[in-house]
């Protein structure tokens, strides 16, 4: 059994981080400035994240997550964005201690890296969900385009975010049931 508390934890990290004050050198808070977390500074200090720091973030979230006690799956590309890495974590005992040892690592390795990657690449839906996400749509009565290549794209054609997120999640379990459970649909 998976908990879905992985989603939140990781959710909630990624809302903290994003939106904790930073400090500037002379150690002041800064009004509007993020400041890497100490174990993520290495691959935010330029502002941006390649696709190699991404992996490799991927790769230390996950070493930390097993050296906590819990099993994870190999990372594969998110057919939802053609950026995100998604991967299982098996967890095991106290849900809270699961969580607090996610949150950790999270922060420790994740948690600002992911979102600046992704954000900052141009994200691209696989073929096969972006034409189940078209009919699903068209099913619920919004007229698509057909030129649309993302979650973003299809939520400002539907001017309705939630219906994006439900036919995005839907097809997506459809179309990739092996795929692991846990997956963002970023608009």
């Amino acid at each position: 059994m998976r908990f879905r508390l992985l989603a939140t934890a990781l959710l909630t990290a990624v809302a903290v981080a994003a939106c904790s004050p930073g400090t500037t050198d002379s150690g002041a808070q800064g009004a509007n400035e993020d400041v890497p977390l100490p174990g993520q500074q290495w691959a935010l200090r330029d502002h941006r994240v390649t696709a190699a720091e991404y992996r490799t973030a991927i790769k230390r979230f996950l070493a930390c997550i097993e050296d906590s006690g819990y099993r994870t799956g190999d990372p594969v590309i998110s057919p939802i964005d053609g950026l995100s890495l998604l991967y299982d974590i098996t967890p095991s005992g106290d849900p809270a201690t699961y969580n607090d040892r996610v949150q950790r690592c999270n922060l420790g390795h994740l948690s600002m890296i992911e979102p600046t990657y992704v954000e900052s690449h141009r994200k691209v839906m696989d073929r096969p969900l972006r034409r189940a996400v078209g009919a699903c749509l068209e099913g619920r009565g919004v007229h698509v385009s057909g030129t649309e290549h993302n979650a973003t794209d299809f939520a400002a054609t539907a001017r309705d975010e939630p219906v994006v997120v439900e036919c995005v999640t839907e097809t997506r379990q459809q179309l990739y049931p092996d795929l692991p459970d846990f997956a963002v649909v970023r608009i």
